[in-house]
């Protein structure tokens, strides 16, 4: 049996709060956030029966519609700590230096 469409709705709240809050904030701006979770709750539940129907067993067809529908990408920058931004722009200005260094000696080897 697979999960009802409320279990998926309440599981894409949780999800989407933590990970998609520009989502969340735009959907509750256009008073559209009760009806695009259950609206994902129910496609998430309709895909279930179809892949088991194609021979998937229970799991891997949540697996598959969980990360199409209701576990969603986070946004850039969600649920970050400042810590962690900081050390990522750290890790970025690093990479970008090393790789602009390379770029410019690659660049003048092969202008020559």
């Amino acid at each position: 049996m697979t999960m009802g469409a409320p279990r998926y709705a309440t599981m894409a709240r949780k999800h989407w709060a933590t990970w998609l809050p520009k989502k969340v904030a735009a959907l509750k701006a256009d008073h559209e956030l009760e009806q695009a979770l259950q609206t994902a709750g129910k496609l998430a539940q309709e895909r279930v029966v179809e892949l088991m129907q194609q021979g998937f067993q229970q799991h891997e067809a949540e697996e598959v519609v969980l990360s199409e529908l209701i576990l969603l990408k986070p946004e850039h920058g969600a649920n970050v700590e400042p810590w962690e931004r900081e050390k990522d722009a750290a890790l970025e200005a690093m990479f970008r230096k090393q790789t602009g260094s390379t770029t410019q000696g690659t660049n003048r080897l092969t202008s020559s």
